[in-house]
């Protein structure tokens, strides 16, 4: 997963998406902003969180524009 440039939120409607985020969103958003693109496997050994919500925290994060595949 790769973070898109607009992670530097300055619009309005950007930050409520990213504040609608869940936790574990924001975490997964954090981990890869510092690490760079990590897929799902390398973020499950990282944050030790479930699959399911690494899987759940990804679609949002996508669905927000957040990052791209």
């Amino acid at each position: 997963m790769i973070v898109e440039d607009k992670y530097s939120v300055s619009n309005y409607e950007e930050k409520i998406n990213l504040y609608s985020l869940s936790p574990s969103s924001k975490f997964i958003l954090y981990l890869l902003k510092q690490r760079g693109p990590l897929n799902q496997m390398e973020i499950l050994k990282k944050t030790l969180l479930p699959k399911r919500t690494i899987a759940y925290a990804l679609k949002k994060l996508q669905e927000n524009n957040f990052i791209k595949k």
